[in-house]
């Protein structure tokens, strides 16, 4: 059995490695080191993915692939619910990256990608929620930014929305932001939507469903949706504007 599609097998190898490498380059004469440590290091991590970690991490990755096919398979869409409000919280403490090393597996064994399907809501209700704050606040210079955020985040980019507009207008509309992301993830889950690919986001992200016309069609019209209902929700939600009142009363003081 090859170990090709195996991604924890490959990190831990390159963990095991650089460790070797430390090590060797200590010990080995100075004379020597050039040749032989990066040959020695080679052999030794090779030896140690073919032999153990290849069969061990193999089964392991393949325990993981069918563990989350079937919690994305739950019935009603709890699965892609679960995750779709989880990924803006995994975003918010860096841990999103995670899901990169996931979505490769599933990719390798099974040739799609459910997860980033569910995940990917996340940055249509984030531009939404950040596009109404930044249309109802009377701050200039936060309108400004808050636009531009938006923007960045219809292109992949969502950090500046999500802690420099979305965070800083309180509670509610973050609410409102998860709700929407795990809303999506529901639905595109109950319509067993599905990309072949990862790496699109907003904007870029139907392409990864261009293999088939209802898979394309339906990812399209639900992510539509996610962005009006939370942009409406927000936009109507006058008590969303806690960031406003805030700088509002900093600025009174100063004056």
């Amino acid at each position: 059995m090859g170990y090709q599609g195996s991604i924890l097998t490959a990190l831990i190898t390159g963990y095991i490695g650089a460790k070797l490498e430390l090590y060797f380059r200590n010990v080995m004469p100075h004379s020597m080191d050039l040749i032989f440590t990066p040959f020695v290091v080679i052999i030794l991590s090779v030896a140690s993915a073919l032999l153990v970690m290849g069969p061990l991490v193999k089964g392991f990755e393949s325990v993981a692939i069918e563990a989350i096919q079937g919690f994305l398979q739950l019935p009603f869409g709890i699965g892609g619910l679960v995750i779709g409000f989880l990924y803006p919280i995994a975003v918010l403490t860096g841990m999103h990256h995670m899901f990169i090393m996931i979505e490769t597996s599933l990719i390798a064994g099974t040739g799609f990608n459910p997860l980033i399907t569910v995940c990917a809501m996340y940055g249509f209700a984030n531009a939404a929620v950040c596009l109404a704050i930044s249309l109802r606040t009377k701050d200039t210079a936060f309108k400004t930014a808050g636009i531009s955020a938006t923007v960045t985040q219809l292109l992949g980019v969502s950090e500046p929305a999500l802690f420099g507009v979305v965070l800083r207008s309180g509670m509610t509309p973050l609410c409102i932001m998860l709700c929407g992301s795990a809303l999506g993830g529901m639905v595109l889950s109950l319509l067993a939507v599905k990309a072949n690919s990862y790496g699109l986001a907003v904007l870029l992200s139907p392409l990864m469903y261009i293999y088939d016309s209802y898979q394309v069609l339906a990812y399209i019209a639900v992510g539509i949706l996610v962005f009006v209902f939370s942009f409406s929700v927000t936009y109507m939600a006058d008590k969303l504007f806690i960031f406003n009142k805030k700088s509002n009363s900093k600025v009174n003081t100063v004056i």
